[in-house]
Parts: C-alpha cells; structure tokens; sequence
C-alpha cells in the first residue's frame, strides 16, 4: 500500500498538494460506514493481503458489492491510490466515510509494513464492537419505552387537566398537576422543557467527546478509577495504545514514530496531551518503559508490561497480549454501561411516578382540608 515512486503528471508532488481534508462532524456522524460494513472491509482486505493478493484487486472487488455509498467509496480509494496516496491517505479522502481510528491505525500499519494485521485486529474491534452495541440497545431498549410511556401518561394528565373549569368567579380551576400546566399549552410547555434538557446533556456528551475547552484533562483522571464508567474511558484507549505500539516495535520502526503513532491511535486527549514528555524523555535516551512513566497518566499495569518486555526482549509480543486483554476489559465494561444505564433509565421513571403521585395526593390532600388555592 505504499505510494508509488513516480506519480502521474496530473497529480502535484506529495509536498505540494493541498493538505488532506478533514471530514466535517456532520459527515463523521451520518455519512459514515456502518459497524457491519467496517468489519466486513476490514476483514475481508485482511484475509486477501495475507494471501498474498495486490490491494487493489481486493478494493476492484469491495466496489462491486454492497450500499452505493460503501462501493463508491472503495472504488473512490483504489484510484486515489492508483494515484500515487497511501492507502491511509486516499481513505482519508472519502469524506468521512472511514472513521478517523481505522485511518490512523492504518497509517501505523503503513509504517510498519504490517497493514494486514492492522485490519486484522479492526475487523475484530469493529465485530466486538458491534456486538457490545446490540447487547447496549437490548438492554436499554425496554427501559426507554417505558420512559416514553411514563412521559405520556404525564402529557395525558396535562392534557386532562385542561378541562377543569373554576367553581366560581374567585376560585382557580382545580389543578391534577399542582404546577399549573394545562391543555396542549401545557403538553408543549412540558415537551419543551424536556426537549432543552435533551439538548444540554446531548451538548454536554459531545462537548466530552470533543474535548472542548481540553476537559479531558480534568474528566479522566477524575473517572478512571470510578467502577463501570472508568474502564470505558480507559480500555479501549489502552488497546489501542498496546496493539500499535506492538506492531511498531515489531517492525522495527524508530522508537519516536513509534511512540507517536501508538499514542495518537488512542484517540484519548488525556493520554495524547502527555505525548511531549515521553518523545523528551526518549530524546534524552530513556527506556520505553521509563518514557511512558513520565507524564505519570497510563496504568502501571502497562508500564510494567512494557518494562518486563523490554528486559526479556519480548515487548512486541508482550504488548500484543496485553491488547487483548484490554480488549476483553473494554467488552466487559461496556457490558456493565449497558446494564447500569438500564438502571439510571428505571430510576428516572421511579422519580417521574412519584412526583406525579405526590403532587396529585398533595391535591386531594387540599380537597379534604379545603384550602385549595383561591
């Protein structure tokens, strides 16, 4: 998958082309490949590399199957790469078609001449991913209708509790609800409220996944330690980091990249951000192990993988072991995510039945003490 010597008199030298466009949010959300065709991509190039057959036949091949959007895609890439990019590159191309980690991880692949094992283990990812996301979605899918049928019967009330008129020119019509919603104003009044809510926590959630305003920097430190939630933020990174880092040492590249790339492959800003201290730390002629111990941010258990790996002269092999592992931690975690987001959703329609029945008793309550509102 390398870029050819030579490249064609229409395509500019690669110092002089225009720096490779990234991919809007936009396109990364809602014009990307799905988790099933990203498996199927990634394994099926990893079965036909490994046997030998040229990269460009296979991608010929993944064009003439599928959604029009995957086959444009591999054709898109197999003539940027008859064009002279990288295979990273010309997929980097396609408009956020291919998610921003299988390009980087790829690219790490590139350098060190193993690309096949590259979509090897993100054929696996992607599979094991998939999977966690079916498992996520069958365990939340029953406590989410409920939600939606609780928020009905409340906008029911509401909506009911507009046909109560005054008992007399001085009395305020009887109120069901206790905080003054009624009719279809009120049912929109409620929606919007829980709307405006839905919106602050889904700007909270990308704003996280973003790193706006560098929060990583206080958020994982703050939550890796914290049962079900921190493994998530964690694992998965660690995976990553490991399986990189293997296949470059593997292939003898030169520490720095190799660092490089393996931190950049986690996608995690908190572990990126520390990245200075360990290519400083490697400059000054420090151990593997001992560079990433500087910004004191991954786990021992990583360190001491790296440093028993570098004694026995094993850490490729070690740091691929420990990959799975995290792998398998990561699987495990977002299992319990499912599970613990399934009771979060419970408990919020526990809070939403109970309000309503204390504020309908506080009603009746009224009723039998006569002091409703005048």
């Amino acid at each position: 998958m390398s870029r050819s010597d030579k490249n064609p008199p229409s395509v500019p030298p690669r110092g002089k082309q225009e720096p490779l466009p990234t991919p809007s949010l936009i396109q990364r959300m809602f014009g990307g490949a799905s988790l099933g065709q990203l498996y199927h991509f990634c394994n099926r190039l990893s079965t036909g590399l490994r046997a030998g057959v040229d990269p460009l036949r296979l991608l010929d091949a993944e064009s003439k199957a599928g959604a029009t959007r995957y086959r444009d895609a591999a054709k898109d890439t197999a003539d940027k790469i008859r064009l002279g990019y990288t295979f990273s590159e010309a997929m980097q191309l396609q408009k956020g078609f291919f998610p921003p980690l299988l390009i980087k991880m790829i690219s790490a692949g590139e350098e060190s001449g193993q690309v096949d094992r590259v979509l090897g283990y993100m054929s696996d990812y992607y599979q094991d991913l998939k999977r966690t996301r079916q498992d996520f979605v069958s365990q939340i899918t029953a406590p989410v209708i409920q939600l939606l049928l609780a928020i009905l019967i409340i906008c029911g009330m509401i909506f009911i509790n507009g046909f109560f008129q005054a008992g007399g020119p001085n009395e305020k019509p009887f109120d069901i609800t206790g905080v003054g919603l009624r009719g279809i104003n009120g049912v929109m009044i409620f929606l919007g409220i829980l709307l405006v809510i839905s919106l602050i926590l889904g700007t909270i959630c990308v704003g996280i996944w973003k790193n706006w305003y560098n929060c990583h920097q206080t958020l994982v430190p703050l939550v890796r330690n914290v049962p079900v939630i921190g493994p998530v933020f964690t694992t998965t990174a660690m995976s990553r980091l490991s399986m990189t880092l293997s296949m470059m040492l593997g292939a003898g590249v030169e520490a720095k990249r190799s660092v490089r790339d393996a931190v950049l492959s986690t996608g995690n800003y908190y572990y990126i951000s520390g990245l200075p201290e360990i290519e400083s730390a490697i400059q000054q002629g420090k151990s593997l192990s001992e560079s990433f111990s500087e910004p004191n941010r991954l786990p021992d258990e990583f360190i001491q993988t790296l440093e028993v790996g570098e004694l026995s002269g094993a850490d490729s092999e070690s740091l691929e072991r420990l990959a799975i592992q995290y792998r398998e931690k990561a699987q495990i975690a977002l299992k319990q995510l499912a599970v613990a987001a399934g009771f979060l959703i419970w408990f919020m329609i526990a809070a939403m039945i109970i309000t309503v029945i204390f504020m309908v008793f506080m009603q009746y309550l009224a009723i039998l003490t006569g002091n409703l509102p005048k």
